[in-house]
């Protein structure tokens, strides 16, 4: 009996594998050369049974376990703790009749905790960050008080169009607001009402 994820379960066989990885470099000649080894994660297959009424229950918290990348303990002949469940097959025959074989493959993990994690809640920081503003919008010119006429100096390259959006209108607008302006015969200096 063997307990996988706090479910007891009946475990046939266990298939650890330790592996790492050489790399290694040709050289003229002899043989290779070798200059880092690096230990691979160690993982297990298992296979085996599980029995009774809840087996049903038991394969969807596994499958829900694995899917969610959750670690699990396995207690058997081997123990495997923190690792993820990275395949769980069932085999559902007449030769298992309140329950199914099963086979699954454990791998131990690391996982990888940021450093700056702690400080994205820490309540003194959080009060000294300032508001967000809204730099990037485009400033309109200052506005004189309502009711007063407003004239804009046309300088070289401005259009109606063009000034428009600086004061916080239409192109249209400024058309009505100047009935005796001709828009394409605009002159460097001439005075246009905007208000």
């Amino acid at each position: 009996m063997a307990t996988l994820g706090g479910h007891e379960i009946h475990v046939l066989t266990e298939d650890p594998t330790y592996s790492v990885n050489i790399t290694q470099h040709p050289v003229e000649s002899d043989i290779d050369l070798t200059d880092h080894v690096e230990r691979k994660p160690t993982t297990m297959e298992i296979t085996g049974k599980i029995l009774g009424p809840d087996a049903s229950d038991i394969r969807d918290q596994l499958v829900e376990v694995m899917m969610s990348g959750t670690r699990l303990d396995y207690i058997g002949r081997n123990a495997f703790r923190s690792a993820l469940l990275a395949r769980f097959n069932t085999t559902h025959d007449y030769e298992t009749s309140n329950g199914y074989r099963f086979s699954a493959t454990l791998q131990q993990v690391r996982i990888a905790q940021p450093s700056y994690a702690p400080l994205m809640n820490d309540p003194i920081l959080l009060a000294e960050a300032k508001d967000t503003t809204n730099a990037g919008r485009q400033q309109l010119a200052d506005q004189p008080p309502q009711g007063t006429e407003q004239q804009h100096e046309m300088r070289r390259g401005e259009t109606l169009y063009s000034i428009a959006p600086k004061y916080g209108t239409t192109w249209q607008r400024l058309l009505t607001l100047n009935p005796g302006v001709d828009p394409t015969k605009l002159q460097i200096g001439e005075q246009v009402r905007i208000a």
